[in-house]
């Protein structure tokens, strides 16, 4: 399943990593564009229509919004071991998201000016969350954590019921946890139409997060500008540097980890120093998925993305990971510090053997909201300064403006912006 390989830029494997795209299909496109349209012109009647027609589910039957009686049941449903893992993983979550709180800052210069630099929660966020194929328990902690640090009083949280009208209880466990109880039984882009529009009963929000199928991340790339939203998520990636000691069964296993998401576009990659670990960890990955029944879960995104390069030399290694700058990088490496260093261009980076990815993707603290398809470059992962806003307060005293308006005349005339240099001149003793 799985492609070895001598590395080199040239290689067309390599190639097809890079050039590996997530895209939407027009028709997708068209499709919520229309959605979008009639949301927004008919409110609620379109919004009814549409979960009827693409989810089978009638709103008017099964009611808006999740009923306190299904907390209450979700509560007594869930077991106990599961509410202290939501409750420790949560503790980690709080802990490493409260110390990105921005403080703000505030200057005085001369003459009496004082800038400041303020940041001040949004007001009201949308989170969508898949609940009746995977219940996304985990995404919906990372989402909501770092609103709940920000402080933005409103969260609503949109998911699609199942059959019966009910919702999973171990979401519902996790959003009564965290006191969002604000959770609307809607989905899809007339879901995220309806919260970025608002309708007769569905609150206009500023932000929405959260991860969707080709629908949902269409509707947010046309919302955006009408709301914020995080990004456009593609499907999961990570990328492993590792030496002739890393163990093979290891590497094998966090491959696989990522390969087994399922849409086929997964990439799952690994540099390696010779040929006979390459065929280790292709026999691990092998072992594993027929030991485990994960052969299905797993064989077309392996086919497709799945490979084992062979690097000569760990830096050479680092040079790949950064060009391909996935969500996910692992360095199973004895001497790490030089290859941490120099890789740059990555979502998150797991270092050491017991770094595995799935310990970000559930437990520890950091955000698994992470940017895909080479977004890392340029893009952040999830952080509480993605529920907030900043702005500048300027206080600039008559000394100032008088000692300094013929600079900004200067530049305002320069642009053709007369009637800003007149609001300065007319300031003038």
């Amino acid at each position: 399943m799985v492609s070895i390989s001598r590395f080199s830029h040239k290689n067309p494997r390599f190639i097809s990593l890079l050039n590996r795209r997530g895209s939407i299909p027009s028709e997708v496109e068209d499709t919520v564009k229309e959605v979008l349209k009639q949301v927004k012109a008919k409110g609620d009647l379109a919004l009814h229509a549409y979960m009827k027609q693409f989810d089978d589910v009638d709103i008017q039957k099964i009611g808006l919004f999740v009923s306190d009686d299904e907390f209450a049941q979700a509560k007594e449903t869930v077991s106990n071991e599961f509410k202290a893992a939501v409750k420790k993983a949560c503790d980690n979550l709080f802990q490493f998201h409260r110390k990105q709180v921005p403080s703000g800052f505030s200057e005085k210069y001369e003459d009496g000016v004082i800038l400041e630099r303020r940041y001040t929660p949004l007001n009201r966020v949308a989170v969508t969350v898949p609940g009746n194929m995977a219940p996304l328990v985990s995404t919906l902690c990372m989402n909501l954590v770092p609103a709940i640090v920000a402080g933005v009083p409103d969260i609503y949280i949109l998911t699609k019921p199942g059959k019966d009208g009910k919702i999973d209880e171990h979401l519902l466990y996790v959003a009564d946890y965290l006191n969002v109880r604000n959770y609307y039984k809607i989905s899809g882009s007339q879901g995220l139409a309806a919260v970025a529009y608002g309708t007769e009963t569905v609150q206009k929000v500023d932000a929405i997060t959260g991860p969707g199928n080709n629908f949902t991340q269409m509707a947010k790339r046309l919302l955006f500008g009408e709301v914020k939203i995080d990004s456009i998520a593609g499907p999961s990636e990570i990328a492993i540097i590792a030496d002739e000691k890393a163990n093979p069964t290891f590497i094998a296993a966090d491959l696989m980890s990522q390969a087994e998401h399922g849409t086929g576009f997964e990439a799952s990659t690994a540099f390696c120093l010779s040929e006979k670990q390459a065929e280790q960890i292709r026999d691990e990955i092998l072992r594993l998925c027929q030991e485990h029944n994960l052969v299905n879960a797993t064989r077309q995104s392996f086919e497709n993305y799945g490979d084992i390069f062979i690097v000569d030399s760990i830096q050479e290694a680092v040079d790949a990971v950064n060009e391909i700058a996935p969500e996910h990088a692992e360095l199973l490496l004895t001497d790490y510090e030089d290859a941490l260093a120099r890789l740059t261009n990555a979502g998150a980076v797991f270092v050491g053997e017991y770094s595995t990815e799935p310990v970000g993707d559930y437990f520890c603290g950091t955000n698994h909201i992470l940017p895909t398809c080479g977004t890392a470059r340029f893009s952040s992962g999830m952080s509480v300064q993605e529920f907030m806003r900043g702005y500048s307060v300027i206080r600039y005293t008559k000394k100032a403006l008088e000692k300094n308006a013929g600079h900004i005349t200067q530049l305002a005339r320069a642009e053709g912006m007369m009637a800003h240099a007149l609001a300065v001149t007319v300031r003038k003793a």
